[in-house]
């Protein structure tokens, strides 16, 4: 316990102003367990774009933007004093703290980053350019940007949109660059990305840092269970930072930098004012009573709480507690995203989360499998989820295929819920992508070439072409997933797809002809006859197909993703049309991001 809080202290003393790692890809397992399986827990991977495709996957497109951690540590419920041996540890750190911060401030105009181009992720290393967005003014820029939710259904719409905003970007005229980093964090926060909005506040010097930015800061450092990450700005942040959350701030950092009576006294102002719960404050003085000199006993009780906020979620994290399981169930979803990723929260936890953070784009499937590898061994895992880990486990390693496919068909149907079957076949990706494509295994296909294509591996799913039997599901994802179509698919072969598609309104074959269209793998002519035997329209002007084909004609793919993105809100996929699919798959296509085209394409018949 005592060496769990000691890593989790050591996470929360990350300082702002340090750039992030490189994003790069993941390298597929060498062995045929999953990641994880009988080995220890897994170090955090390295990011998506650097390394070399897995085989089976040419697509240049990155799983999540950051990689998830698994840092597996124990509760710390009813545990409230440290021993001497991690007073010693944290005072080192406190020290080490206390330097970053000098160093922050004595940072000379000269070795500060330009706020001309902003982000972690370069061109080089998978990015999009930095004038990908066009010749578009600060205004326009900042609005598109404000307008789009987070709530986006297509999974592989919120991988590009994380993977624009967290690029190396040339800061549009009429805005500071600062408050644009800003924007672009608030929408990483509001997709799920709390690890990727740090990462774009961190993307600017804190002597630069506005209002708005540091605002944002605070909101995504306690979104990722970091709320000490605030500390290296708190010197930047000036009159302009007010409020209870800022002065409990103020005093978790006046607490880990050895003033816990100076720590104290803030949580007390606190108190006294009464503008905040009692729960709130109290999860701030836990943290300050870890720190060597503010300790105070301090129990957390959640019987009156009705509402999991960000604050509540990040600090009881930070003091090694977890929130109720009702209290999630009634959250936004977002808090799945953020729980899944968070090193802090027990393991059993974070897998509950994977479902909707791997359905949101927030995990990958290698991410997913560490989850699961680093829970395989732990003896406090329940028998449930026991269970599915040997379901996966079988799903990998078992000598016969039936015995494979039969664990993967298990764990594709343990759930009626949507948002879990796909992440099911998000989790099987790999072990899907090894199965030899076989005559024998036809009635397999269908799932097979979903979970293929979920996790990008079109290469692998087009083995299948020869197998699938045309007009099934498995077939219209394939030929809308496949990198090469050497010729263009008849309305004959299109229309023995509708006659199998039970789908309400036929939402999958209209998605089908959207996505074909779109990726002009049809003629004009068929394309309008099918619309019509459909009843559905895929022409027709607003603002924002306007908008959209118009950024597309300039080449700026930067700006198509973002217009994608917020063509695509919505809670799910009946929230979508064939006119807005066509639209999107079209001028990604022409702007050359073909791979995330057809991706988006797939994914709307797959999950329609």
């Amino acid at each position: 316990m005592r060496r769990g809080m000691l890593l989790a202290c050591a996470s929360l003393m990350a300082v702002a102003f340090v750039s992030a790692p490189v994003i790069g890809q993941n390298d597929a397992p060498e062995s045929l367990l999953p990641p994880g399986f009988n080995d220890p827990a897994p170090a955090p991977s390295q990011s998506e774009p650097s390394a070399p495709p897995e085989p089976g996957r040419t697509l240049p497109i990155p799983p999540p933007v950051t990689s998830v951690p698994v840092v597996p540590l124990p509760s710390l419920a009813g545990q409230e004093e440290l021993d001497e041996a991690l007073s010693e540890e944290l005072a080192a750190l406190q020290e080490q703290m206390a330097e970053q911060l000098a160093l922050s401030q004595a940072l000379p105009p000269s070795a500060r980053r330009s706020l001309d181009r902003i982000g972690p992720l370069t061109e080089a290393n998978g990015g999009y350019a930095a004038s990908s967005l066009g010749n578009i003014g600060g205004r326009y820029a900042q609005t598109l940007v404000q307008r789009t939710s987070g709530r986006i259904v297509s999974r592989w719409a919120s991988l590009g949109l994380q993977k624009l905003l967290l690029s190396e970007l040339a800061t549009p005229q009429g805005i500071n660059g600062a408050n644009f980093a800003a924007e672009r964090a608030a929408l990483l926060l509001r997709i799920g990305s709390a690890d990727g909005a740090v990462r774009m506040v961190q993307a600017i010097d804190p002597p630069a840092a506005t209002p708005r930015l540091l605002n944002v800061a605070l909101s995504s450092y306690v979104a990722a269970a970091d709320p000490l990450g605030m500390c290296p700005l708190l010197p930047f942040a000036g009159e302009t930072a007010k409020g209870n959350e800022w002065q409990l701030i103020r005093a978790m950092c006046s607490g880990f930098s050895g003033e816990g009576s100076a720590a104290r006294e803030q949580i007390d102002r606190t108190r006294r004012q009464g503008d905040m719960t009692r729960i709130d404050v109290l999860l701030a003085e836990k943290i300050v009573g870890a720190s060597q000199n503010g300790r105070r006993a301090v129990s957390v009780q959640w019987d009156d709480v009705d509402q999991l906020t960000r604050w509540r979620f990040g600090l009881a994290l930070t003091a090694g507690l977890e929130p109720p399981e009702a209290l999630y169930a009634s959250a936004d979803r977002n808090f799945q995203a953020w729980r899944a990723r968070a090193p802090m929260a027990p393991l059993a936890s974070r897998v509950q989360a994977a479902d909707m953070a791997a359905a949101m784009g927030i995990l990958s499937s290698s991410d997913m499998i560490d989850l699961y590898g680093a829970t395989f061994d732990d003896p406090g895992t329940e028998e449930p989820l026991r269970d599915r880990m040997a379901l996966l486990r079988t799903a990998y390693v078992a000598a016969d295929v039936d015995d494979r496919l039969r664990a993967m068909q298990a764990l594709w149907t343990r759930s009626d819920n949507a948002f879990a079957r796909y992440s099911s076949h998000i989790l099987t990706a790999h072990a899907a992508a090894r199965v030899v494509p076989s005559a024998d295994l036809a009635a397999a296909s269908d799932d097979l070439i979903v979970s293929m294509v979920s996790a990008g591996f079109d290469t692998s799913a087009a083995r299948w072409a020869s197998v699938v039997p045309e007009g099934s599901l498995g077939w219209a994802v394939l030929s809308l997933a496949a990198p090469i179509q050497r010729s263009r698919f008849s309305s004959s072969q299109i229309s023995g797809f509708f006659d199998n598609d039970n789908s309400a309104d036929a939402r999958k074959s209209a998605f089908l002809v959207a996505g074909l269209a779109g990726l002009n793998r049809i003629s004009d002519g068929d394309r309008d006859s099918l619309a019509s035997d459909l009843g559905i329209r895929l022409g027709g002007e607003n603002r924002w197909t306007r908008a959209i084909r118009s950024a597309a004609s300039q080449g700026n793919d930067g700006l198509v993703t973002l217009l994608a993105a917020m063509g695509m809100q919505g809670n799910d996929w009946s929230a979508m049309t064939p006119r807005q699919l066509y639209h999107v798959v079209s001028a990604l296509r022409i702007v050359g991001r073909q791979a995330e085209a057809r991706m988006i394409a797939a994914e709307a018949v797959s999950r329609a």
